[in-house]
C-alpha cells in the first residue's frame, strides 16, 4: 500500500509530494437529524477514525484531518497514525454528504469566515483544531514530514519517553524511609478512639505487595507494610487499605505512563522544595482519600529538601505535589487537631 509507510527519522525530510493521497470515501456518516446536536463533532470524528481503521486493518491513534480553505471546491486530506507505527495518508472525498457534516462542525460557517483553512486533531474521545494559518512558514504543505512528526502520538516514541521520565526521577529516588514505628502505633490507636472509628482488621497482604513490585519495579516500601499491619482500612474515613492503595497507585500510574515529562513537570508553580514540581510520579503512594481525585500520599522521590517517606498532597486538583507532613506519626498526630470527623476535608487548604 503505497499511502502507508513506517514512520522514522528520514520522515522529517519529506515533503508534502513525497506522500501519496488516494481518494477514500467515508460511508458511515448517517444522516443529520438536528444540526444543534453537540454530539455531531464526535460523531463525524468518529466517522473518520473507523473509515481509516477500515482502510489500514489498524487501530488509528491519532488522525490529522486537514480542511481546505473554501469547501465547495478544494481537498481535504487525512493523515493517520497507525497503531504499527505506521503513517496512513489519503484524500477524502467531498461528497454531499460528508461536506453537509464538515459544515456542521466547522466554526467558521457560523462566523462567516473565509481562508479559514485548519488542521484538525482527532483522537479516541478527543477533538481540536487550529487554522493552519498557526503553523510557522506554511509547514503543512512546505514541509509536510517536518509538520508530520511534530505531531506523532507518544506511542511512536514510548522507550524514549519513558527514558527521559527515568532519567529524570532517578537522581530523587529514596527507598528507604526511616520511621517511628512505635508512635506511629501511638498516636494512631488514640486517633482511632478519640474519633470512635472502626478498624477495617489487618490481613495478608503478600500478593499485593508483589503485584506492586512486579508493576512498579520496587519493592512495596516497609514503611506502609508497618502501617498497614495495624488495619486494612478505616471504616467511613480517608485511611485506606492495601488493596485501595493498589488500585489508586495503579490509576496513577497509568497517568504517569501516559504523559511526557515536559507535561508532568510544572515550571511555574512553586512549594517548599520538598517535593518535586511533578503532577504524579510512580514514586507517590497514595493512602489517604481527600475524594475528588485527590489524595495524600507517601513520596519516596522527594525534592532535595524533603526526606523519603514524607506525607504529600496531590491529585486531580493540583498542579504539582505538596508537603502535608514530615513523616506518618507527625501526620496521624495532627488528625487529633481536626473538628468533627476526619471525612471533614476543609482543612486540607491548597497552596
Amino acid at each position: 500500500m503505497r499511502n502507508k509507510i513506517a514512520f522514522s527519522d528520514h520522515v522529517e525530510q519529506m515533503k508534502w509530494e513525497d506522500f501519496h493521497f488516494d481518494i477514500m470515501t467515508v460511508n458511515t456518516l448517517p444522516q443529520i437529524e438536528d444540526p444543534e446536536d453537540i454530539d455531531n463533532s464526535f460523531t463525524f470524528c468518529d466517522a473518520l477514525l473507523d473509515t481509516f481503521k477500515a482502510a489500514t486493518n489498524k487501530e488509528v491513534l491519532k488522525l490529522l484531518f486537514i480542511s481546505p480553505d473554501d469547501i465547495s471546491n478544494s481537498k481535504f486530506y487525512g493523515i493517520a497514525y497507525l497503531e504499527s507505527k505506521e503513517v496512513f495518508t489519503a484524500e477524502i472525498e467531498s461528497t454531499p454528504l460528508f461536506k453537509e457534516w464538515f459544515t456542521i462542525i466547522d466554526e467558521r460557517t457560523r462566523k462567516k469566515e473565509t481562508n479559514a483553512a485548519k488542521v484538525y486533531f482527532f483522537g479516541a474521545n478527543s477533538f481540536s483544531s487550529q487554522p493552519i494559518s498557526n503553523f510557522k512558514d506554511n509547514q503543512v504543505f512546505e514541509k509536510s514530514g517536518l509538520f508530520i512528526s511534530d505531531h506523532i502520538p507518544n506511542a511512536f516514541i514510548a522507550e524514549k519517553l519513558a527514558k527521559e521520565k527515568a532519567d529524570f526521577i532517578a537522581p530523587y529516588i529514596q527507598l528507604e524511609a526511616k520511621s517511628n514505628f512505635q508512635k506511629v502505633v501511638q498516636h494512631f490507636v488514640q486517633l482511632v478512639h478519640a474519633k470512635g472509628l472502626v478498624i477495617i482488621p489487618p490481613k495478608n497482604n503478600d500478593a499485593i505487595y508483589e503485584e506492586f513490585e512486579a508493576e512498579a519495579g520496587y519493592p512495596f516500601p516497609n514503611i506502609i507494610k508497618e502501617f498497614l499491619t495495624l488495619h486494612n482500612g478505616v471504616q467511613n474515613s480517608a485511611i485506606m487499605g492495601a488493596e485501595k492503595i493498589l488500585q489508586e497507585w495503579k490509576d496513577w500510574y497509568r497517568i504517569y505512563n501516559d504523559w511526557t515529562q515536559e507535561e508532568l513537570l510544572d515550571t511555574y508553580s512553586t512549594n517548599e522544595g520538598k517535593t518535586l514540581l511533578m503532577y504524579t510520579t510512580p514514586y507517590w503512594i497514595p493512602f489517604f482519600d481527600l475524594q475528588n481525585g485527590n489524595f495524600l500520599a507517601f513520596d519516596f522521590a522527594p525534592d532535595t529538601k524533603g526526606s523519603a517517606g514524607q506525607i504529600i498532597r496531590f491529585g486531580a486538583d493540583q498542579e504539582i505535589g505538596y508537603i502535608q507532613a514530615d513523616r506518618l506519626d507527625l501526620f496521624l498526630e495532627s488528625l487529633m487537631d481536626v473538628d468533627g470527623d476526619i471525612q471533614d476535608y476543609e482543612w486540607f487548604s491548597s497552596e
